[in-house]
């Protein structure tokens, strides 16, 4: 019989979450760090979505950046993720700073989208897409999501209470499942091939 479950990879979605204690009978932590700092805070993921960090861990905002030192990090180190700090011991994951996108002036990750769109009940798994921009004009997400018992106007209105309204996806397009590779992953030629054909789909209407 297990203790607890621990994962330490890229966070995981509440479904997730849930589906591995479901299964395994036991609690599930994730832990969040990096490299030149270590280990650094963990989360009960289907309690709650914030972090809290390592006993004498500490982290600030400063410039632009979050820091964090105290306990076993020796020297403060900058953290190259969107974070939201709520204290000076929790925070959001709001996801890599390179997952930035930025709509109408308006800043989010690609990481923070996905998560409040897999939290949605009824969604079995989702992912959202930035397009290339063409020509000048303000360019959309999109988004897939494998939702057999929801509607769209249902998907957007829950999506609408979680998420700034710059970031709706135009076009939300139900499919019956992500292309996901044999390690839970969305290679980018498999994403690129379903914006290609919900881009072909759009122009035979």
């Amino acid at each position: 019989m297990l203790d607890f479950l621990l994962c330490a990879t890229a966070p995981l979605s509440p479904q997730l979450a849930a589906e591995a204690e479901a299964r395994f009978g036991a609690a599930l932590y994730e832990i969040y760090g990096c490299t030149e700092a270590g280990q650094v805070a963990t989360r009960r993921t289907v309690e709650t979505p914030e972090w809290r960090a390592f006993r004498d861990v500490r982290l600030r905002r400063e410039e632009g950046a979050v820091w964090v030192g105290g306990g076993h990090v020796e020297a403060e180190v900058a953290l190259g993720d969107v974070i939201e700090l709520r204290g000076p011991e929790t925070f959001l994951l709001h996801g890599r700073t390179a997952d930035l996108v930025n709509i109408a002036g308006k800043r989010t990750s690609l990481s923070n989208l996905n998560y409040h769109l897999n939290s949605i009940a009824g969604v079995r798994d989702g992912v959202f897409v930035m397009p290339d921009e063409e020509g000048g004009g303000v360019t959309r997400l999109m988004a897939f999501v494998v939702a057999p018992d929801l509607g769209s106007e249902a998907l957007t209105n829950a999506l609408r209470q979680r998420i700034d309204t710059a970031f709706l996806p135009r076009p939300l397009c139900f499919v019956d499942a992500l292309p996901r590779n044999a390690t839970g992953k969305l290679p980018r030629e498999a994403l690129s091939r379903l914006v290609s054909q919900a881009a072909g789909k759009a122009g035979q209407r």
